[in-house]
């Protein structure tokens, strides 16, 4: 099991009392639909009719709250809080293929994504390689400079271009309720901090009414009915845009990106020992937001993603529950059946949404740079994360640029996230050109054991991009073994240490000429270091099987090999 932060008061496997769960099961799902935005805004841009736009809400939220539910119940899902959005990243292929052939053609490119993302899943162990902690960290930084942009313009009232008359009004109430949770979520305990979203929003919603920036209700709104059945529909399927299969082939791959950096960034926060992302439960997690994608395909809807919002939340919140998901799936689900409750979430004063993202924002960010900075940096490894970093800012800061770009390349270089992340991976993948997973280096008895280990070993984690910590715990273990083997006589004058890295251990084999070990299961007597070397190298052998996570003996061609085994 992993070891609780200290920061986390109910951690994923754990049950929060009935009451807390409905409350932040409650802010959970409230932040969700927020985000009914995007597939409002798309309708809107193709030009549906109303009751096509209703569908596609309708449907976008009872598979949103399904998918959240699957995402969170362990073995069938990946047991975490992961709490489903609309797909920003759908909104270029929904618009284009809304516009090209309305719900249908939208449905069929909606399969292909799915398809696409169901079939990465099926490759996650195989995909290790390709996702070290430094991609993910870049990932999961981008993923708060993603949210930078949407959750400044709402802190500060900007719906187009930016001009001097500012109203400032929107910035004090971002700021106050940004403060509010900020106070909240460090400075006290229990219920305050378990609510501070929720108090934080409260009132951040009060002032902008009090000061006039919280937006009317429509004259529709008054007809909404409180209770109704949702509508779902059959659009039909159509494939017969061949220009629009690369994008959504694309679309379904950077989703499945976009997953991972989510799932990475829970872990990370869960498991105060984290060492390297769990892929299989990603896999699992993007299984399940897969099948809900479908489902929402063949009714007419707009496909969901994993919330990187929800993810500050429960940093803010100190809770990480699975439970607390699916509660707020359940909500989300319901939400589906009272258009009255779906009217109030669309008029949320636009900066409280932006202080809570702003939140979010930051606690991604510096996650993500926790995870880049929890490996060794060789310059192969800064090269690649500061070179996708500085693209996907560019992209942020630039979009001027993308626009320069072909039609159809577009949509897939508009996202900071996407970018970022396609390009960490490539570099990744180049960078690792000409590295061997294997490297030696021989060891005479006139050399200092320690500073040849250090140098030895501190290089080639550099070079592997090996864990801070398991290089400086396997350094001295290594360094005792090689003076015990030299100092003893057991290895006669030389020996060579040969050290490999997979990416699960990193193993450092003690190779020489000369007689076996026998390393023995109990402690050996105080009077065996006044023995021969062999009574010596078995009693300082038993304590390197101590201090190693696994000590292995035997043979390499015609010489005794030592191999010392550290978890990565």
């Amino acid at each position: 099991m992993p070891r609780k932060p200290t920061n986390i008061i109910y951690s994923a496997d754990e049950k929060p009392p009935l009451s807390t769960l409905l409350i932040l099961g409650v802010q959970h799902a409230t932040l969700a639909l927020l985000f009914i935005v995007y597939p409002l805004v798309a309708a809107v841009e193709a030009g549906l009719s109303f009751d096509d736009t209703q569908v596609f809400i309708t449907s976008c939220i009872i598979f949103m709250g399904l998918a959240t539910l699957l995402e969170c119940l362990p073995k069938r899902g990946a047991g975490m809080l992961l709490v489903q959005i609309p797909n920003m990243a759908h909104m270029p292929l929904a618009v284009q293929s809304l516009a090209a052939g309305g719900p249908a053609l939208y449905a069929g490119m909606s399969l292909i994504a799915a398809v696409s993302q169901l079939t990465l899943s099926r490759f996650m162990g195989a995909l290790r390689s390709v996702f070290p902690p430094e991609v993910c960290g870049v990932a999961v930084t981008m993923l708060g400079v993603a949210l930078a942009d949407p959750a400044l313009r709402r802190a500060f009232g900007i719906s187009g271009e930016i001009t001097p008359d500012l109203d400032l009004r929107y910035a004090l109430v971002s700021t106050v309720t940004l403060v509010i949770i900020i106070a909240l979520a460090i400075f006290s305990r229990g219920m305050l901090r378990l609510f501070a979203v929720a108090i934080g929003a409260a009132v951040g919603w009060v002032m902008a009414a009090q000061l006039g920036v919280a937006p009317e209700p429509s004259p529709s709104f008054a007809t909404l009915p409180y209770v109704d059945l949702p509508r779902l529909g059959w659009p039909g399927i159509s494939f017969f845009s061949w220009a629009l299969i690369p994008a959504a082939i694309i679309t379904g791959v950077l989703s499945a990106v976009d997953m991972v950096g989510t799932v990475v960034s829970m872990q990370r926060m869960d498991d105060a020992d984290w060492r390297r992302a769990d892929l299989d439960q990603a896999g699992r997690a993007i299984q399940a937001n897969t099948l809900a994608d479908m489902g929402t395909a063949v009714t007419g809807g707009f496909a969901s993603a994993s919330s990187s919002a929800a993810v500050g939340v429960a940093f803010a919140t100190g809770t990480t529950a699975w439970r607390v998901g699916a509660v707020s799936g359940l909500l989300i689900i319901l939400a589906a059946f009272s258009p009255r409750l779906i009217g109030v979430l669309t008029i949320i004063p636009a900066p409280v949404i932006g202080a809570i993202l702003i939140y979010a924002a930051a606690f991604l960010t510096v996650a993500g740079m926790e995870l880049i900075l929890s490996r060794r940096l060789s310059d192969r490894r800064i090269f690649t994360v500061g070179l996708a970093i500085l693209t996907g800012i560019a992209v942020a800061i630039l979009p001027d640029l993308v626009r320069l770009t072909p039609d159809w390349a577009q949509p897939i270089l508009e996202s900071p996230l996407s970018i970022a992340t396609a390009v960490a991976i490539v570099l990744n993948l180049i960078f690792r050109i000409g590295i061997r997973q294997e490297a030696t280096r021989a060891v005479t008895a006139e050399e200092n054991p320690f500073t040849v280990a250090t140098e030895f070993l501190e290089h080639q984690g550099d070079l592997w991009g090996a864990r801070r910590d398991v290089i400086a715990a396997a350094i001295p273990v290594v360094a005792e073994g090689v003076e015990m083997l030299l100092d003893t006589g057991v290895a006669p004058g030389k020996l060579e240490m040969r050290a490999h890295f997979d990416e699960e251990n990193f193993d450092v084999a003690l190779i020489y000429e000369g007689e076996p070990i026998a390393i023995p299961t109990h402690r050996p007597s105080p009077e065996d270091l006044l023995g021969d070397a062999q009574a010596v190298a078995r009693f300082v052998g038993y304590m390197l099987s101590k201090r190693a996570d696994k000590l292995n003996v035997g043979t390499d061609g015609t010489r005794q090999k030592l191999t010392l085994r550290f978890e990565h």
